[in-house]
């Protein structure tokens, strides 16, 4: 025998289908109202952006266990034998020489305080363990004529005399005499040769060439001029 639906069976389904048939027609509206406005619904919120990866730490640099290389103790002195000669010129003579050796990158050039003569200036290397000690005087060229002794010798007429002292023995290490040129490192003419006026270069000069034949005696390399 048939199954027959009861009345209120078939009304139940009936308004099921209504209602659906109502919210679709709602939700229909509601999109079509925000396109018309341009307006566009709110997107669903994501998962948040994975941080970016920890970027690795920069190695650390292992400390230099090199020790430096100290640098070698010279003290430059002078001594001034001629009172016919100012100290301004054996000053010179030692201010050039002290920027030459300190130039070198392995000197630790000093100059002593006072006038110092040769005995006192070999003491100073015998009772030091580690510094040497540079002394120098001017002397006068034996092209000078003039030997009465009267009066200042011209400074365009003196030549360097130089001896470096050992420590803890203050024997000589190296000697030698440096006589004005009239032209500087690289062949530069000097200014008026032969005149008291290029005496302060010349003598400069000299001092410079004093301080590289003691880089050459020590066995460090002359520097670049």
């Amino acid at each position: 025998m048939p199954h027959r639906f009861s009345v209120s069976s078939r009304q139940g389904s009936r308004w099921w289908v209504v209602s659906l048939a109502i919210v679709l027609l709602f939700t229909g509206s509601i999109s079509s109202s925000l396109a018309q406005s341009g307006r566009r619904p709110p997107k669903q919120p994501t998962s948040p952006d994975p941080l970016p990866p920890k970027s690795d730490e920069p190695p650390i640099k292992p400390a230099n266990d090199k020790p430096s290389v100290p640098k070698i103790p010279v003290k430059v002195v002078w001594d001034h034998r001629f009172i016919g000669s100012s100290t301004i010129y054996s000053r010179t003579v030692q201010e050039a020489c002290l920027e030459r050796l300190a130039q070198s990158g392995s000197i630790n050039a000093t100059s002593g305080a006072d006038e110092m003569n040769r005995k006192k200036a070999s003491d100073i290397a015998k009772a030091s363990t580690d510094m040497y000690v540079l002394w120098f005087e001017l002397d006068v060229d034996t092209t000078y004529q003039d030997r009465s002794g009267i009066g200042n010798v011209p400074p365009q007429y003196l030549m360097v005399n130089f001896e470096v002292f050992t420590p803890t023995t203050g024997k000589t290490k190296t000697s030698g005499h440096v006589y004005q040129r009239p032209r500087g490192p690289g062949g530069v003419v000097l200014p008026g040769p032969g005149t008291s006026g290029s005496a302060t270069y010349s003598l400069g000069y000299s001092g410079q060439e004093m301080a590289d034949r003691v880089l050459e005696s020590l066995g460090v390399a002359r520097p670049p001029h």
